[in-house]
C-alpha cells in the first residue's frame, strides 16, 4: 500500500509556530487535518526571523512531530505569514483581446494578472499575493470570464507585498532545516477563506485576527477583500502589562490571564481571590479579578481602537455589518464585548474554520488553529494532485512534493 502524502501547513506567529497536516482526497474532495501541534519559537517575533538558529529548529520540530503523529510523509510544505512589515493596496489590469476568435482563454486571465502585478514597489519588497476582487467583460461584471466573447478584459486586484528579507530569512531557516517552501501566503487571506461565510463577505465583514505579537485586519464587502492591514499590537502585550505592574513573572501572569482574565466588566459572576508571587517578595500577594480587569482592559481597548483608526482611514470602515474575531487572542472572555463598545459594530462573533469544511478532530476547530487550518484548506482546495509533475520537498529525501496548479483560482501569488 503506497504511503499517504501530506500537506504541511504553518502558522508563522509571533514566538512560536503553529503547525498542521492535512491529508487531501480530491476525488471525494475532502481535505482532513491529522495532526497538529503549538510550537515555542524563541526565533521569532511578529512573524519575521530573529534568529535563524532557533527558527530551523523550531520548524524541523514541527515536521518531524507531524510526520510522526500521522505516520505519513510531508510532501509540501506551506507558510502563513504576518507583520506590520506586510501591505496591501488595490490596483487594476486590463487586456484587449484582438484575435478574430475573442473568445477568453485561460492564458488570457493570466496575462491580464501579470498586467495589474506589473507595478513598481519598494525596491526592498517583493509581492506576496494578488487576489482578483472582479472582473469586467467589455466594462460588464462578470464572476469568471474564462469562456466568454470579449474585445475588453478587465481586472480589480487586491495586491500584497512585505519585505524581501523576511522572505528570504524565512526560506533560510526552512532550507536549514532540509525542507523547502511549496508556497507561501498572507494568512488572512487564507482565514477568509475558510473563516468567513460567503454570506458574511457580501454583507460587509470585519474580520480580525488576534494574534500574539500582531493583529491582522480586513474588511471584506460584495464578496472582495477592500483592505488589510497588520498592525503590531498583539494579546502578548496583555500579558506584559499583568507581568510588570503585579511584577510577576511573564509566565505567572500568562497563566493568569487565561484562568482569570477578562476584557469587560460584568464579565464573571462572582469575585475571586487570585493568588500571586511578586518577583524578589517572600510572601504571596492576593489581588480580585476586577483589579485584573483594569488591567486587561485598556489593553485590549488599545487593540481595537488601532484597528478601527486604520480601517477608518481606508475608507471603507462603514461597509463593515460585522465583526468576526478569531486567533488566540479571540479566546479572552469578555474580548466580543469590548469589540462591541470599541468599534461600535453592533454584531461581534468569535470564529473559527467552519467545520463542514474539512475534516478534524474538534480541538483542530480552537481559534488558535485558525490560520494554520485555513492554510491547508486554502492550498488543499486549489491543487492538482500530479504524481507525474513532483519534486522533492526534503532535500536529501525521497519525499515527494504536490505539484501545484492555480486553474480557475481567485489567488494568484508567490
Amino acid at each position: 500500500m503506497a504511503k499517504q502524502i501530506l500537506i504541511a501547513a504553518l502558522d508563522i506567529g509571533g514566538g512560536k509556530i503553529t503547525a498542521v497536516a492535512a491529508a487531501v482526497n480530491n476525488q471525494k474532495n475532502f481535505v482532513k487535518i491529522v495532526a497538529g501541534k503549538d510550537f515555542i519559537c524563541e526565533g521569532l517575533a511578529g512573524g519575521t526571523v530573529t534568529d535563524i538558529s532557533e527558527t530551523t529548529a523550531t520548524v524541523s520540530e514541527a515536521i518531524a512531530y507531524l510526520e510522526e503523529a500521522a505516520q505519513a510523509q510531508i510532501g509540501a510544505l506551506y507558510l502563513a505569514l504576518r507583520g506590520e512589515h506586510i501591505e496591501s493596496f488595490t490596483n487594476k489590469g486590463s487586456l484587449n483581446i484582438a484575435r478574430m476568435d475573442r473568445e477568453i482563454t485561460p492564458e488570457d486571465i493570466e496575462q491580464l494578472i501579470a498586467n495589474a502585478k506589473s507595478i513598481q514597489i519598494k525596491s526592498n519588497t517583493e509581492i506576496l499575493s494578488v487576489v482578483p476582487q472582479g472582473f469586467y467583460v467589455d466594462r460588464q461584471l462578470v464572476k469568471n470570464p474564462e469562456g466568454m466573447d470579449a474585445t475588453s478584459l478587465e481586472v480589480d486586484v487586491h495586491i500584497t507585498t512585505g519585505l524581501s528579507s523576511t522572505f528570504n530569512n524565512l526560506n533560510k531557516a526552512v532550507e536549514r532545516a532540509e525542507c523547502s517552501v511549496t508556497g507561501r501566503f498572507y494568512g488572512l487571506i487564507c482565514l477568509a477563506d475558510a473563516v468567513l461565510p460567503q454570506e458574511a463577505k457580501n454583507m460587509g465583514a470585519l474580520l480580525i485576527d488576534m494574534g500574539k505579537d500582531n493583529t491582522s485586519a480586513g474588511i471584506y464587502a460584495d464578496g472582495a477583500l477592500l483592505c488589510s492591514y497588520d498592525i503590531e499590537l498583539g494579546s502578548d502585550l496583555i500579558t506584559s502589562d499583568i507581568a510588570k505592574i503585579l511584577r510577576i513573572t511573564h509566565k505567572e501572569a500568562e497563566e493568569i490571564k487565561l484562568k482569570y482574565g477578562t476584557a469587560f466588566p460584568d464579565n464573571y459572576e462572582e469575585e475571586t481571590e487570585i493568588v500571586i508571587s511578586p518577583i524578589g517578595s517572600k510572601t504571596e500577594n492576593r489581588i480580585n479579578r476586577d483589579y485584573l480587569l483594569e488591567i486587561i482592559r485598556p489593553r485590549v481597548q488599545d487593540i481595537f481602537e488601532a484597528v478601527k483608526e486604520r480601517m477608518q482611514g481606508s475608507g471603507f470602515y462603514e461597509l463593515a455589518n460585522v465583526a468576526v474575531l478569531t486567533g488566540g487572542g479571540s479566546l479572552l472572555p469578555g474580548v466580543q464585548e469590548q469589540a462591541r463598545t470599541t468599534l461600535d459594530i453592533k454584531e461581534v462573533m468569535c470564529a473559527s474554520v467552519q467545520k463542514d469544511l474539512v475534516e478534524c478532530d474538534k480541538e483542530f476547530l480552537d481559534p488558535k488553529f485558525a490560520t494554520a487550518v485555513s492554510l491547508a484548506y486554502f492550498v488543499a482546495k486549489r491543487e492538482i494532485l500530479d504524481t507525474g509533475s513532483r519534486k522533492n520537498t526534503r532535500k536529501g529525501n525521497f519525499f515527494a512534493n504536490i505539484f501545484r496548479t492555480l486553474k480557475n483560482s481567485d489567488f494568484f501569488g508567490g
